[in-house]
């Protein structure tokens, strides 16, 4: 429901096991004739198992506010082990990182984006009021390419040991340190 991760409410999950196929579980759609969507608590006590677990393995493009949004639902997504804004910052800092500049990018990929289904300006909406079979499009499309940056990106990343090196014992680890300075804040000791 919104861009700051710490305002924002779970409208969905999308998901990807592999490429060419992925889905969208809508949860708390608000317009004038939505459907009945599933529980969005019950769906999250039954998926907790699944993103709380360390061992279960999770790619995501900028996991970091999902892991927010996951948190202001009391959860806490561990297991994370690719990130594809990461993927991309290590292998072209010079370049956007943004998923729908990477697809036409790496994939040659047109993407759905955020303007063409929430529209922007003073006429955006939120992502609560997008229709679900349009939300729909646009989140599984999100899931399934996702997928397929890592599955192009990491390949280049794990082929050049120094690259790997700043991907998996800086840039990963940080963005844990990142996610927890952000969600507690931090203390400055101003007299030093």
């Amino acid at each position: 429901t919104s861009l700051d991760p710490h305002q924002a409410e779970l409208v969905g999950i999308s998901l990807a096991l592999e490429a060419g196929h992925a889905a969208y579980i809508p949860l708390s759609h608000r317009y004038t004739g939505a459907p009945t969507q599933l529980d969005r608590e019950q769906v999250l006590e039954r998926m907790r198992p699944l993103l709380e677990d360390a061992h279960i393995r999770k790619l995501g493009q900028n996991l970091k506010y999902d892991m927010h949004v996951l948190a202001n639902h009391g959860i806490r997504l561990n297991g994370v082990q690719h990130d594809t804004l990461l993927e991309s910052y290590v292998l072209e800092s010079d370049k956007p990182h943004d998923m729908d500049s990477m697809a036409a990018r790496h994939l040659n990929a047109k993407t759905i984006t955020y303007a063409e289904v929430a529209g922007k300006g003073v006429n955006q909406i939120g992502f609560e009021q997008v229709p679900i079979d349009r939300a729909t499009e646009y989140a599984a499309e999100d899931a399934d390419i996702t997928l397929r940056l890592h599955q192009h990106l990491y390949p280049q990343l794990s082929a050049d040991s120094k690259l790997s090196y700043i991907y998996n014992t800086i840039e990963l680890p940080v963005m844990e340190v990142l996610f927890k300075m952000e969600r507690n804040g931090v203390l400055l000791d101003t007299q030093v």
